[in-house]
């Protein structure tokens, strides 16, 4: 019998639904371990320019290492270690690979070992975050979309702590040993959350978040009719499935365009608008503080409108690149700088969305990896690419161009795909009666 029972014997969900506690252990471990990766990492390339004489394409390449190290883990290897060992090994072996990245800026000294940082910690990082956004999709249904957005806002506050943090600490320690001091508070905190929160709910711990509305009792209907709506699917019968690739080309084309503004940003900032660097990073924290509120709106967003509404999340992505054209002072950076945190925001939250609500819970072990992988590959090619635009131009205009034109194109994609599972199982825990 079902444990998350209220006073009258009905299911109810609410701040005591045990879920909740994994997300709010989800936002710490994201706050630490990817927050401070993703955030921090653009106030990297000045100072190895600066010091190494790199160009911008080698300074953000360690990016496209991290990127392209974690969407192969994703892709073929997380799915089946988790099938076979469980999440939480997994989980504690990629935050201890990802510490040992960090550590490895001690001993850079060639743009090999520098490269080698990066794979390390995309080799932790890409598997972390798909560790969290299973972790807390086991927990949901009906919210999942918010509950994703709440434990990955973690990213978000990571995004506006870091940067103030890193470039306070840069002048008096180094660059090398300021960012080893991530790998030690991602050993000393994240690793021990793992160990501790609850990764494996049962079937009656999720009763409350797989019906349509609240307050309805436990029943063995009940439990028949959610393992109904269930859509069960092979690896090769996935592979075969339109929509499968119109999510998986649409969120990878999505994250190469977010990342490569994203990432170029310091560097456009300092380098062709003429902002100091103080300023620079300042704007970085005010994006990562709008993403964080945005990711409220967006999670919600996503549960109530499901696929639509990541499409049209995709489009106002291609209106937030169009906005960086007129950026020539701080007044139009602060502008873009909204912009940015607003459309930033309500992603990575939406590869939750789009494997429950169409795959289902069934499937989420074969279809989030993959999603996540492509998101972190998307997200490894998009910098390199408009950093090497601009190499070869000599301004980002073509490559704005580009990337709003690529926004428009994923949106599109996503036009093709319907949430089958989420309407599946409306329509299965209707016909239960009150």
């Amino acid at each position: 019998m079902a444990t998350n029972l209220a006073p009258d014997g009905k299911l109810a969900t609410g701040i005591h639904y045990p879920g909740w506690w994994v997300v709010a252990a989800g936002f710490v471990i994201f706050f630490l371990s990817f927050g401070g990766p993703t955030y921090s990492l653009s106030l990297l390339y000045n100072e190895v320019v600066a010091e190494f004489g790199w160009t911008r394409a080698q300074a953000t390449g360690i990016y496209a290492w991290k990127g392209v190290t974690g969407a192969v883990v994703a892709i073929f290897l997380i799915g089946p270690a988790v099938q076979r060992f469980g999440l939480k090994p997994v989980f504690l072996t990629v935050l201890v690979i990802q510490a040992l990245g960090f550590f490895t800026f001690l001993n850079v000294t060639s743009i090999t070992t520098y490269f080698l940082a990066g794979f390390l910690i995309g080799l932790g990082q890409g598997a972390v975050l798909l560790c969290i956004k299973l972790m807390v999709a086991r927990w949901f249904m009906r919210n999942v979309g918010f509950a994703s957005a709440m434990a990955l806002i973690g990213g978000s506050a990571g995004g506006v702590v870091f940067p103030i943090v890193i470039a306070s600490l840069l002048p008096d320690l180094g660059w090398r040993t300021t960012y080893a001091l991530i790998g030690v508070a991602i050993l000393a905190i994240s690793v021990p959350l793992v160990m501790f929160v609850k990764q494996n709910p049962s079937e009656e711990d999720l009763l409350p978040e797989s019906l349509s509305s609240k307050g309805v009792p436990p029943s063995p209907a009940l439990t028949a009719a959610t393992r109904a709506a269930d859509i069960p699917v092979t690896y090769g019968e996935l592979i075969r499935k339109p929509m499968f690739w119109g999510i998986t080309i649409g969120v990878f084309i999505i994250a190469g365009v977010d990342q490569g503004l994203f990432q170029n940003m310091q560097l456009y900032f300092v380098q062709e608008v003429g902002l100091s660097r103080e300023t620079a990073a300042w704007l970085l924290s005010l994006t990562s503080l709008i993403g964080l509120f945005s990711k409220f709106v967006a999670g919600k967003f996503f549960d109530v409108f499901s696929v639509k509404g990541i499409s049209a999340w995709y489009l106002l992505i291609a209106v937030m690149v169009l906005l960086a054209f007129p950026v020539s002072s701080l007044s139009t950076a602060i502008i873009f700088t909204c912009a940015l945190g607003l459309a930033h925001g309500g992603l990575v939250c939406e590869g939750p969305v789009l494997a429950k609500h169409v795959f289902g819970p069934r499937n989420m072990d074969k279809v989030l990896p993959i999603v996540t992988g492509c998101f972190a590959l998307g997200s490894s090619v998009g910098p390199v690419t408009l950093a090497y635009i601009y190499d070869t131009t000599g301004h980002y205009s073509w490559g704005f161009g580009l990337f709003s034109a690529l926004a428009v194109f994923a949106a599109f994609l996503l036009t093709f795909v319907r949430p089958l599972y989420r309407d599946r199982l409306r329509t299965a825990t209707a016909k239960i009666p009150d």
